[in-house]
């Protein structure tokens, strides 16, 4: 029954994460030409700009590790409120869009290499990403659930349980993190790598 109770939010989670991606999938089919020819411009300037000095990874490992913090901070404020879960599941919804929309994007639109370029610059550290926001989502979910079942303020021992919560968020919260490492210092390099091919 255990088992059950903790692989049900991941697996709910997991779904939820995947109807966003094939949603961000089949939202691509609404943009006109004009705007699909557009995005490619920008995306063909941002390839031949990685040849040239651009943002050091320092740089893009602050504005990955702020935009990930964010996530982080809202994801474990919504698992101390009864009412978060729903906001759990709409914040992950939508990255799940953004991600299949992008991906979606690359490998269509862009003629030349698309595939090179989403292996290259979009899955390495989504690989550790995805499942970390999973997991984050899952317990939030999981907590929030809880307190609006539970109530654990009227018997004593909320403190308790928010500790333990708040410890086991920030234990899956360092996938985040490697997941900045790897957006900041591999992928910038495979990036490079794959704009010299195409």
């Amino acid at each position: 029954m255990k088992t059950r109770t903790i692989a049900s939010p991941i697996v709910f989670c997991s779904l939820l994460l995947v109807s966003g991606i094939i949603m961000g999938i089949l939202g691509l089919r609404v943009l006109s030409p004009d705007e699909k020819a557009e995005l490619v411009s920008y995306l063909e300037v941002f390839m031949r700009g990685l040849s040239n000095p651009g943002l050091e990874p320092p740089v893009i490992f602050r504005l990955s590790i702020s935009h990930n913090l964010k996530t982080i901070v809202m994801l474990w404020a919504f698992g101390l409120a009864m009412i978060g879960a729903p906001l759990t599941c709409i914040m992950l919804f939508i990255r799940g869009f953004a991600i299949g929309f992008s991906s979606a994007f690359v490998l269509k639109e862009v003629a030349t290499g698309g595939l090179l370029v989403f292996a290259s610059g979009m899955l390495p550290h989504n690989l550790v990403a995805l499942p970390a926001l999973v997991l984050l989502s899952s317990v939030s979910i999981s907590f929030s659930v809880m307190l609006f079942r539970e109530r654990p303020w009227i018997h004593g021992g909320l403190l308790k349980l928010s500790t333990r919560y708040t410890f086991r968020f920030a234990l899956i919260a360092l996938l985040l993190l490697a997941a900045s490492l790897l957006e900041a210092y591999l992928t910038p390099f495979l990036l490079k790598t794959a704009a010299g091919y195409l």
